[in-house]
């Protein structure tokens, strides 16, 4: 006998569940940035993050494209490399940026692209976004200030893991799918 039953424990329509590969601050920069006057004290700091490359929504995707993409993961090896950020720019949120080129994180970024395409892994967005750290989603309208105007150093540190993570939207949560420590290639 047919049975339709489990059309009626589908969930309600969900948030969207983009998946990131991402880097985030050691505790003393998340510290450092938690302090600017312009970051949201409503976001814990464990969620600032720099979005390395951000990949599909889990939502829309089948289910075995996440270990496909952990699998790839496992095989990527590259060097640690540095990220610095020394203005607060309002966009559409307020933001850390730089105009520094970031070499080596744009370098980085093309690297663990080419990576993943050569992995077969699976990407449907696949966008490598100019590196920043996003202080307030809201904006503030307060322009563009550089830290040196605050008396501030730049913010940055050298970054030596990449972490898979999804972003349940609308929940303000990160979900770990992985971990990978980034060092040097041997010879």
């Amino acid at each position: 006998m047919a049975s339709h039953q489990h059309h009626a424990t589908l969930p309600p329509m969900r948030a969207r569940n983009p998946l990131y590969i991402m880097a985030k601050p050691p505790p003393e920069v998340q510290a450092q940035i938690a302090a600017l006057p312009r970051n949201d004290p409503g976001r814990g700091p464990d969620l600032l993050h720099v979005t390395l490359i951000s990949l599909y929504d889990l939502h829309h995707v089948p289910p075995e494209w996440l270990p496909a993409t952990i699998a790839a993961l496992d095989g990527f090896v590259a060097a640690p490399f540095p990220l610095a950020f020394d203005r607060i720019e309002n966009r559409k949120a307020v933001t850390l940026r730089t105009r520094d080129p970031l070499a080596g994180a744009r370098a980085f970024q093309k690297a663990l692209v080419n990576h993943l395409l050569a992995a077969k892994a699976p990407i449907m967005d696949g966008t490598t976004p100019e590196p920043h750290i996003t202080i307030n989603y809201r904006g503030d309208r307060l322009g563009s200030q550089t830290l040196n105007a605050l008396k501030l150093p730049p913010i940055g540190w050298m970054v030596d893991e990449i972490i898979l993570t999804e972003s349940i939207v609308g929940k303000t949560t990160h979900v770990e799918h992985g971990r990978w420590r980034l060092r040097e290639v041997a010879g």
